[in-house]
């Protein structure tokens, strides 16, 4: 049906006269915003990306974004005024390639609470990879005071059968040591887990998040650290968040500085 509906409005712009229609295509990491100038006697406006109609919008509408795209991508978009009557009256058809989050992004701490001086800054470099399962996702290095990196997300490979097992707080594993990297800036306390285990990955085209249970002195608790990027004041943005339940909330290392909340907010540079 798709390909039925392409056709006939190719074939029905092409019988149309020369398009009047004014329209332009900005694409950013994971989404496409289209704007275009309006049509006389349009009813309604229907967008189209490839083959598959996304969503058909009122006369007065003139942008929409087409979100959950991937990154380095490219991508075919077609606008199509119609009126009352479901007649053509003037299509614009765009392309535009996607690019990406990837990047060094960094926090600064601009206060002395710095959680014994484990906690002055937060670099994180994030690199676009592919799982021919899962897509494309983005991995996560934390960049560490002495410059070396640790993957920090996913910290599996999402076929390894490992993912999922308890592991030693203290053990030599790859993934051991990056969760306890990443873990001990954020502990505030003299304490540490005994063992942990990743229970639940959630992947998304800007955002992620992994949920790990830690068990000490009997007591198992969970971490939810997640991330989202965006775009504010035309800059490239990565929020970083942790939370924890029960007593792994309160042991939390939270962000100091003045009015910019809990969240580590950190500015690609």
């Amino acid at each position: 049906m798709g390909r039925i509906i392409t056709a006939m409005l190719i074939a029905i712009a092409a019988a149309l006269p020369a398009s009047a229609m004014d329209a332009s295509a900005l694409p950013l990491p994971s989404s496409v915003t289209l704007s275009w100038s309006g049509t006389e006697g349009a009813v309604h406006y229907d967008i189209y990306r490839g083959e598959d109609f996304i969503v058909r919008l009122d006369s007065g509408d003139r942008s929409y974004t087409v979100n959950g795209l991937s990154s380095d991508t490219h991508y075919d978009f077609s606008i199509a005024a119609r009126d009352e009557e479901n007649r053509t009256l003037d299509a614009a058809f765009l392309s535009a390639e996607t690019d990406s989050w990837d990047g060094i992004y960094e926090w600064k701490n601009l206060t002395d609470k710095d959680n014994r001086g484990k906690m002055k800054d937060l670099k994180i470099r994030v690199e676009t990879a592919t799982d021919p399962s899962f897509g494309q996702f983005h991995e996560l290095y934390m960049i560490m005071p002495d410059g070396s990196e640790e993957k920090i997300f996913p910290l599996y490979a999402f076929d390894d059968p490992e993912s999922g097992k308890w592991v030693d707080y203290d053990g030599e594993s790859q993934e051991a040591v990056a969760y306890r990297l990443n873990a001990d800036r954020l502990n505030t306390s003299i304490f540490n887990p005994g063992r942990w285990r990743l229970a639940k990955v959630v992947i998304g085209r800007d955002s992620g998040s992994a949920a790990v249970e830690t068990s000490a002195f009997g007591i198992t608790v969970e971490t939810v650290s997640s991330y989202r990027f965006f775009i504010e004041d035309g800059v490239r943005k990565m929020e970083y968040r942790t939370e924890g339940s029960g007593l792994a909330d309160a042991i939390l290392f939270r962000n100091p500085n003045p009015g910019e909340g809990d969240a580590f907010v950190l500015t690609m540079i």
